[in-house]
């Protein structure tokens, strides 16, 4: 797309209408008028597209106006395309203020960087909002977590063996040296008596 060159840019701004509400910049790289953020008139090639409603612009879409396409097939039905000198310069002039009412009459458009301002201070509204809730919060006591499975049978392996261990230890006394000497000496004076009798 070829972009408009200075005869179309004349007949442009010949028409931009003087009111404080004007503003001034660019789409799709074309120069182009906005009010409360949103474009009312603008060049296309080396054409000129106004904004005046649907309604408005079938009833001019004849002649030397048409409804405004960006592409074949995609119409923008609230804007007309004014091909360069087609209309008179005072033709043109009224038709821009019209469409400066109509436009005008839209919810404001925000800009970028306010969208974008906008849009940080929702994240931190958000943000915010998640500590607030995360220092009200209660804290539940803790649970004690379950024994592994593990550490519960060496545990009960340790009972075991010291259990085992206690038992050996009170069978110490009852050894069988210890009871075999008990016993010889109970039945030595025994055979010490039997010798003195055969002797009377």
């Amino acid at each position: 797309m070829d972009t408009p060159n200075d005869q179309t840019i004349t007949y442009y701004e010949s028409a931009i209408p003087t009111d404080p509400r004007t503003r001034r910049g660019q789409m799709f790289g074309h120069p182009c008028a906005f009010v409360n953020g949103n474009m009312f008139l603008g060049t296309f090639g080396q054409s000129v597209i106004v904004r005046v409603g649907s309604n408005r612009a079938a009833a001019l879409a004849k002649g030397k106006l048409r409804i405004f396409e960006p592409t074949p097939g995609r119409a923008w039905a609230e804007y007309v395309q004014v091909d360069a000198r087609a209309l008179l310069k005072v033709n043109l002039g009224t038709l821009a203020a019209e469409a400066l009412e109509w436009t005008a009459k839209l919810p404001p458009k925000q800009t970028k960087a306010a969208r974008s301002k906008a849009k940080t201070s929702k994240t931190s509204a958000k943000k915010a909002a998640a500590k607030l809730v995360s220092a009200t919060k209660p804290v539940s006591p803790a649970t004690p977590s379950p024994a592994r499975r593990g550490t519960s049978s060496k545990t009960h392996a340790i009972k075991k063996t010291t259990k085992k261990s206690s038992k050996k230890a009170t069978k110490l006394p009852s050894r069988r040296g210890v009871t075999l000497k008990t016993h010889a000496i109970k039945k030595a004076p025994s055979k010490t008596k039997a010798t003195t009798t055969s002797k009377r």
